[in-house]
């Protein structure tokens, strides 16, 4: 029998996040002291915050870029990734994997090698015991060119880089077009993961499947208007990184009791559960886990399979995947 999210003891489990979005995890606090730094006014707020609600996803967007427009030094990065560290330190998470635009940078004017570096120090002045990865993106908006760019940064880069990834506008640029990530991330031993069905349709997802054979999608929950896709997923065991608030923020869905995360879950797909955007949403993984328990109807040992799945799931190195997975049998092994 299932018990009240509430008192499944989430604060203390030690957490896997797989999906969020290191630009996303700027606090108002950091924009503030960034917009500081340029000596520029954050027209981005509302009553001092995020708004926290967006009309849609294009209103999202454009409070992203006008926060992470604020990154412009390797000191502005280094900032960033201590505080993401030391959050997600915080928080219980013992391994994570953040979504990094590094080309974003890199036109910006910081040098690679000076980009890396600030990650590096700043993963571990904030870090405690979280292991922070990086899934290095594309904006599929700008093309294969821009993936090209992005693959020869990654051949190069002094970073703990797991996975590429393909981000931006579903439907943007035909997805055949980045055919060479797949075959990069192959031949440099990383994974791929690649959004689908947050904005577009489930069609988006099923492309992505036939095209690009990812090892991960992030959000894909499109695909749950299509019954045969969603017995593909469960079939192929693709994972699904899904993030319940996020997509009621940005008005993917009305609620989160409309959130297909259920009728996913009951079908046998492979779902992790992350916050993508987490101060954007006003969210943590402890809530987002409160609310799939909660959804879901999961006891203690089910929320910790959660968690073993996401484990599963991730690019961790063997070690770290040994050592996450004894903390999780151990949280789950303590009296109730």
């Amino acid at each position: 029998m299932a018990v009240r999210a509430s008192a499944l003891g989430l604060r203390d489990l030690p957490k896997v996040e797989l999906h969020v979005h290191l630009g996303g995890t700027i606090t108002v606090d950091l924009a503030l002291e960034l917009a500081r730094r340029r000596r520029t006014r954050l027209a981005a707020l509302r009553d001092g915050g995020y708004p926290r609600r967006y009309g849609d996803f294009a209103a999202f967007l454009r409070t992203y870029v006008a926060v992470n427009d604020l990154v412009r030094t390797p000191e502005d990065l280094f900032l960033v990734a201590s505080a993401f560290a030391g959050e997600q330190a915080r928080l219980g998470v013992r391994y994570t994997e953040a979504t990094f635009t590094a080309m974003t940078y890199v036109r910006g004017g910081i040098p690679p090698p000076e980009l890396w570096a600030a990650l590096r120090e700043g993963f571990v002045e904030g870090g405690g015991d979280v292991d922070v990865r990086l899934i290095v993106d594309v904006i599929r908006d700008f093309g294969e060119d821009e993936a090209a760019a992005t693959v020869r940064l990654v051949e190069a880069a002094d970073a703990p880089i797991v996975a590429l990834g393909l981000t931006g506008i579903e439907g943007s640029v035909p997805l055949e077009r980045f055919r060479p990530l797949r075959q990069a991330a192959d031949r440099l031993g990383l994974g791929l993961v690649v959004h689908a069905g947050e904005t577009g349709p489930a069609s988006s997802v099923r492309q992505t499947l036939d095209v690009l054979a990812p090892d991960r999608i992030a959000h894909g929950v499109a695909a749950a208007r299509e019954p045969a896709l969603v017995a593909r997923l469960a079939a192929q065991g693709t994972p699904l990184d899904v993030c319940l608030t996020s997509n009621v923020a940005t008005g993917m869905f009305r609620s989160l009791d409309e959130h297909p995360f259920g009728s996913l879950w009951r079908a046998g797909v492979r779902l992790t559960v992350s916050t993508d955007d987490p101060p954007f949403f006003g969210t943590t993984l402890e809530e987002e886990l409160g609310h799939a328990a909660r959804i879901v109807g999961l006891d203690r040992s089910e929320v910790a399979a959660l968690q073993r799945g996401a484990l599963e799931a991730s690019f961790a190195p063997q070690a770290v995947r040994h050592e996450v997975r004894a903390a999780i049998d151990r949280w789950d092994e303590r009296p109730r």
